[in-house]
């Protein structure tokens, strides 16, 4: 917990008003969308951004790793599978050019 504690008074309705010095510290100046979880009995408000860069932070090994592994060997693969196939095509294709003049003689 940060050494700022401030109390915040809860209306009867649930409303309750985020004190300045943490909406600048929060970048909520002039107001913004937040999520509010509540975790181990705690009451916690994070800015949408900060939500989206803790899933970032998630999800990047994962996405590393599938980045990698499409840049890696399966795409080596592919490509000689392609390099191999158009051999092939291009061998027939000379067989048949050269069938090809052998039916004109």
């Amino acid at each position: 917990m940060g050494h700022d504690n401030l109390p915040i008074k809860v209306s009867a309705n649930g409303r309750m008003s985020i004190p300045a010095k943490h909406r600048k510290a929060l970048g909520l100046e002039g107001g913004g969308m937040v999520v509010a979880t509540v975790q181990d009995g705690e009451l916690r408000i994070q800015t949408v951004k900060a939500v989206l860069d803790e899933i970032s932070a998630l999800l990047a090994p994962a996405l590393k790793a599938s980045a990698l592994k499409a840049s890696g060997s399966g795409v080596d693969q592919l490509i000689a599978d392609r390099r191999a196939e158009f051999a092939k095509e291009e061998q027939e294709y000379q067989d048949y050019l050269k069938a090809r003049q052998t039916w004109g003689s």
